[in-house]
């Protein structure tokens, strides 16, 4: 009996370890595809968050700055509106001053501020708002008023190791003084636009010069008054012209042209005083006393 106890208990015992043994390696089995499959998914998800925390607060700030600028080109404009308005204004009110006292800059003070909206971007981000825009350094002495605006703008956020912008922004205008009729007999002279030189007589060849038609095959053996020779102009002349025969020349130019209303040839002449000739010469043709 004790034999076959020990032999069913064994027997127990074989069938046991038959059962058990399938389920351990089941419940294994069942374990490491539970780890093979979650936990890279919860690694995965950690490794996201810690991006976005660094890169949100990046984003964000790098939208303040885009916005902060848009802002500034804002506040610019609405500033150099306003000086340009008060130059205006200033320029017939000073018409008759030739001094700079603290009085004119009082008032050109008022008039900016008359002329700069109370609800405008420059009180909301400029320093002090629209009374922290400095006119100071402005200059009404002489024949123009010209206009200076110094004024700061925080920044949002620390940019560069800097908290805030200066920003200056000048309009300069002419006052309304009017032609100075002083000197009657000052000499008249004329120049021509974009011209160098000023002429004593209004029928100087360079001012009026002839135009002569000539073969395009000739032009390089022809000679100007002075001497030189004759290249192609650059304002009408393209390629190498194989379409005409015929080039203008003046006597004392030293282009040809492919058309005779060249913008070359052609001349805008303006009559002006002597003493408003300041940096250019005299013509060597007519300019002489």
């Amino acid at each position: 009996m004790d034999h076959e106890k020990m032999r069913i208990q064994g027997g127990v015992s074989v069938i046991q370890n038959k059962i058990s043994l399938p389920v351990k390696k089941k419940n294994q089995i069942i374990s490491k595809e539970i780890q093979k499959e979650t936990l890279p998914c919860i690694r995965m998800e950690g490794s996201y968050m810690a991006e976005l925390a660094v890169a949100i607060p990046f984003f964000v700030g790098f939208l303040m700055i885009i916005l902060f600028f848009f802002q500034i080109l804002t506040v610019e404009q609405e500033v150099e509106n306003a000086l340009f308005s008060t130059g205006r204004e200033l320029a017939v009110v000073f018409c008759e001053k030739q001094e700079d006292t603290a009085g004119e800059r009082l008032t050109a003070k008022a008039l900016f501020l008359k002329n700069l909206a109370k609800n405008s971007a420059a009180e909301e981000f400029v320093t002090g708002g629209r009374m922290g825009i400095s006119l100071s350094e402005s200059d009404f002495s002489g024949n123009y008023v010209r206009l200076k605006a110094n004024y700061k703008i925080c920044f949002p956020i620390g940019l560069f190791g800097k908290k805030e912008l200066r920003i200056t922004q000048k309009v300069m205008c002419r006052k309304w003084t009017g032609r100075n009729d002083s000197d009657p007999k000052e000499e008249i002279v004329y120049v021509a636009k974009n011209g160098s030189v000023y002429h004593r007589s209004r029928e100087c060849t360079y001012l009026k010069p002839s135009v002569e038609s000539v073969n395009k095959n000739a032009v390089g053996g022809l000679r100007n008054a002075d001497g030189g020779k004759y290249y192609s102009c650059g304002a009408c002349i393209k390629g190498n012209m194989t379409n005409t025969m015929v080039v203008y020349i003046t006597k004392y130019g030293n282009r040809y042209h492919g058309r005779r209303d060249c913008k070359r040839i052609k001349r805008t002449v303006f009559a002006v005083r002597l003493s408003e000739t300041e940096g250019k010469n005299a013509c060597s043709k007519c300019g002489k006393e």
